[in-house]
């Protein structure tokens, strides 16, 4: 009996030693978790969001697995996370409810309250057919998780249902002069967007043709290019950001004239 006894209480110890252990490695997980996501850098994040491949040169064969096959867009396009999420974050809800970009799918606004874990687990597990491992280091899929629980903004604000920008076209001329215009101009056409197209289709054109991609640009820049963010960079505020876009379609306003 004595044998028995003491038999028990070492497997007792063992168990409690393995416990120990156990409890002692997730805590040291959690830990490196945390740190990863503090050093998580947001610009980058929103970048990513825009177009990852851009910034990481790869590019994936076929479509997405996630991609509507009876969607309109295919290649590498149907990788991009603004493509079946769209500019306002808010997917089949919003710009993308209809037309080319039309896929059904939810936004990921309401993702912001998530586990930072949680969202990234999601983009590195292959069950889920959204992983993103085999094509992002994990510092970058971090910022990514960092952009989707902080760097996102409500549309409402920004925009009206037709597509007005709601801020003021006085503070944004300072600002577009001050930040904007030595590489875009003046009157915005600068830098032309579709050189293809007849005329020219510059800053002006894009606030008023899709300010939903503008004003993520011009929170965060252009991935792949000196643009800088107005937010993480110039240090503006989010109203800042809206004026400067009330502003840019201003300018297309007096082109029309």
């Amino acid at each position: 009996m004595k044998y028995y006894a003491i038999l028990s209480a070492v497997i007792i110890l063992i168990l409690i030693a393995g416990a120990n252990i156990n409890t002692g490695i997730a805590k040291a997980d959690q830990g490196q978790q945390a740190t990863a996501y503090q050093q998580a850098d947001l610009k980058t994040g929103a970048q990513l969001y825009d177009n990852w491949l851009k910034i990481t040169g790869t590019k994936p064969e076929g479509n997405h697995p996630l991609y509507p096959s009876d969607a309109k867009k295919s290649g590498t396009s149907t990788w991009r996370c603004k493509e079946c999420h769209g500019w306002d974050y808010i997917g089949s809800k919003g710009r993308y409810r209809n037309g080319s970009h039309f896929t059904g799918i939810t936004g990921v606004y309401n993702v912001r309250a998530e586990k930072a874990e949680s969202l990234f687990n999601g983009l590195t597990r292959k069950e889920t057919q959204h992983d993103f491992s085999e094509y992002l280091s994990r510092s970058q899929v971090w910022s990514l998780v960092k952009f989707l629980r902080e760097g996102q903004a409500a549309i409402e604000p920004v925009i009206d249902g037709k597509g007005q920008a709601k801020g003021s076209a006085i503070q944004g001329k300072a600002l577009y002069d001050a930040q904007c215009s030595s590489c875009h101009g003046a009157d915005g056409n600068s830098i032309d967007f579709k050189s293809s197209k007849e005329g020219v289709q510059g800053v002006g054109w894009l606030a008023k043709d899709n300010p939903q991609e503008s004003i993520h640009k011009i929170r965060w820049g252009h991935p792949g290019s000196k643009m800088p963010s107005m937010l993480a960079d110039k240090g503006l505020s989010e109203q800042d950001a809206i004026d400067i876009l009330t502003y840019c379609q201003s300018l297309y306003s007096m082109e029309q004239r």
